[in-house]
């Protein structure tokens, strides 16, 4: 470490790294540049605003392994608040940065990697327009760019130069205004085009989150931010002069009075009126401002912001109610949609594309929901923007149950975040009595409420297609194991004696029963017999047996009935047909012994025509027809499972 004096005033200042070539004298903020062992004066860093960070000078960290000390910052104040780049030095001396804004830290480097000549230059500051690969293109949100890699634009800003502080590696100008484009990939990776510089600068890294910095060092006040919030204060409302609570002054940039509407600029001292909203309620506001919220999994926090939005769809308005929660170190979203419940956070990055509209996020693919704009109609309480009436934005929802991803873009913006829905159960014991006793349990279902009928769906597609499977096994074996011993066969003739269609056994039914000789059944008492009767010139008629098998020794009878029925035809030019010309039955556990069959027969032949057949008797016969109606049995309650699943997701809003 080398120690210069300040070419101001005289004071000493320390120069830690070698790639240090600005510093910032502590005693008279004079900048100065380095040359050689001497300071150089080039101008004058302003006076640094107390964003209540809780880093400082020689804050040291370890971020993935790569020790890192904090040497110097630059301050720069934009749309939601001020934002710190502090220059780190990492345990090799290289230069890294880490930038800081309301609550979130990136840790990048100066990419040094990428031509000059791919560097997208700028042209206009209000609404820039980007000059890349000779096309001149005005950017919005979303749009792409590749440099080394692809990135997604997130958002747009004009950034204010406060002041620096210690050594630094870049200088900068106190007052200067730079356009800002911060980037994400879909790998997870985060980049800021800063044009500051011509041509822009690249820093590219990750978003950090502040666990994974293993800060010491840090700043002790109590105010520090990140630490103790600030105890909330009374305001007058600059508008309507009412007494207005502001929950967390160390993070609001803007309060909406909840009688007026007024929105005021808390970050000026006079609170100056920025914009007023024509119509205030706090009509179905059900978690006012100040609510504690205690959802288990998620920190405590407290409501200080109020956005009631809305949309049309074919002429239909439909309206949600977003709240604002702070809770220490960072701030979250509860949307209720229809009395449904789901807490949002902020997402790093930019979620993946995937085949078939999804997104995947965390290895977890989403599948497309809808899209909307949305209309803000009114706010109450504070925001970590400077809020205004009739904001617009862009909103595409992608699902899996219980969660979701949004995006929400606007001209300056892509923000994306992550929901899960929270039961109406676990909201109400979330939130005291008196404001639970006001929440309504919901009659529709939520845009990413879990469908009980799914996992009862895949529980009965499991449990069907196991048994189904053991069943098939047990049919197959049956089948192997089976004698398929046949033990009678004859062929005869059926004449028509009475008037076609007389029932068997009626007044006017002459007897035309006649048995078959006899044969013997052997092996077990538990197998069966099947008949098997076959018609095959039975052509537009039925035949109809009332069958009986008899055993010789003792008259032991066993009744069954078999009918064949062919018909066919040609109804408006097209042939259809219905029946079979043969049919079967089964007679199970039959003892072994000497039988015959007695056969008699019905018909719609006139008299004195008929038709042949053949019977055929077979002993120990497995049958498919106990595997069908078991796997009816199991496939059923699955396709009403499916039923009511395919309900429950075709209601969802």
């Amino acid at each position: 470490m080398s120690e210069l004096s300040c070419p101001n005033c005289g004071a000493p200042v320390p120069i830690i790294n070698k790639a240090s070539v600005y510093a910032v004298c502590s005693s008279c903020k004079t900048l100065s540049l380095k040359k050689d062992v001497n300071l150089e004066k080039i101008g004058t860093a302003g006076e640094l605003a107390d964003d209540h960070s809780i880093i400082q000078l020689g804050t040291q960290g370890n971020y993935k392994g790569t020790p890192f000390r904090v040497l110097g910052r630059i301050q720069l104040k934009f749309e939601l608040g001020f934002w710190n780049e502090w220059h780190l030095m990492e345990g090799d001396g290289s230069s890294a940065w880490l930038g800081e804004a309301q609550g979130s830290y990136y840790y990048t480097k100066l990419n040094v990697g990428i031509p000059t000549e791919k560097i997208p230059t700028l042209e206009g500051d209000e609404d820039p327009i980007v000059i890349a690969s000779g096309r001149r293109e005005r950017i919005t949100p979303g749009d792409s760019f590749y440099l080394g890699e692809n990135w997604t634009l997130k958002e747009i800003m004009k950034a204010t130069c406060i002041g620096g502080e210690g050594e630094l590696p870049i200088g900068f100008q106190t007052g200067y205004e730079a356009i800002l484009l911060d980037l994400a990939s879909e790998d997870g990776m985060f980049g800021t085009l800063d044009y500051s510089e011509s041509p822009a600068l690249l820093f590219s890294g990750s978003f950090a989150p502040l666990e994974e910095l293993h800060l010491t060092g840090i700043r002790q006040e109590e105010v520090a931010y990140n630490q103790t919030q600030i105890p909330a204060k009374s305001i007058e409302c600059k508008g309507c002069g009412a007494s207005i609570n502001q929950f967390s002054p160390d993070f609001s940039k803007s309060l909406a009075c909840e009688y007026c509407g007024s929105v005021m600029d808390t970050e000026s001292d006079d609170l100056k009126i920025i914009a007023k909203f024509d119509q205030v309620s706090r009509d179905n506001v059900l978690l006012p401002l100040g609510t504690p919220i205690k959802l288990p999994n998620f920190p405590e926090s407290k409501v200080i912001g109020v956005l009631r939005k809305s949309t049309e769809v074919d002429d239909e308005t439909y309206t949600w109610t977003d709240y604002l929660l702070r809770y220490k170190g960072g701030y979250a979203w509860l949307n209720e949609n229809g009395d449904n419940w789901t807490y949002f956070e902020p997402l790093p990055g930019v979620p993946k594309w995937a085949p078939g509209l999804k997104r995947v996020f965390q290895k977890r693919s989403y599948k497309w929901f809808a899209n909307s704009d949305s209309n803000t109609d009114f706010a109450l309480g504070e925001f970590y923007w400077k809020v205004s009436a009739g904001e617009k934005a862009q909103i595409e929802d992608f699902i899996s149950p219980p969660y979701m991803i949004s995006s929400e873009r606007t001209d300056k913006e892509l923000f994306w975040s992550k929901g899960e829905f929270i039961p109406f159960d676990t909201m109400k014991s979330a939130v005291p009595l008196d404001t639970a006793s006001k929440l309504r349990k919901p009659e529709i279902v939520g845009v990413c409420e879990p469908n009980p009928f799914k996992n009862r769906l895949k529980r009965n597609l499991w449990v069907a297609a196991a048994l189904t499977a053991v069943f098939l096994v047990f049919q197959i074996y049956g089948c192997i194991k089976a004698k398929n011993q046949v033990v009678y066969q004859g062929k005869f003739k059926y004449v028509q004696t009475s008037v076609p269609n007389t029932d068997i056994g009626s007044a006017n039914f002459r007897d035309n029963s006649f048995v078959t000789d006899v044969f013997e059944l052997k092996g077990e008492t538990t197998e069966n017999v099947e008949i098997q009767i076959e018609a095959p010139n039975l052509d537009n008629k039925y035949l109809f047996f009332s069958a009986v098998l008899i055993n010789e020794d003792t008259d032991t009878a066993y009744d069954t009935s078999i009918e064949t029925s062919y018909y066919h035809g040609v109804d408006d030019g097209e042939s259809w047909s219905e029946g079979s010309k043969s049919d079967s039955k089964s007679l199970a556990e039959i003892p072994p012994g000497r039988y015959y069959l007695r056969l008699e027969s019905q018909s719609d032949f006139p008299v004195g025509w008929g038709s042949e057949y053949s019977v055929k008797i077979v002993r120990d016969v497995m049958s498919p027809a106990p595997f069908f109606l078991f796997s009816i049995f199991l496939w059923l309650p699955l396709i009403y499972t499916f039923f009511r699943s395919y309900s429950f997701e075709s209601k969802r809003v």
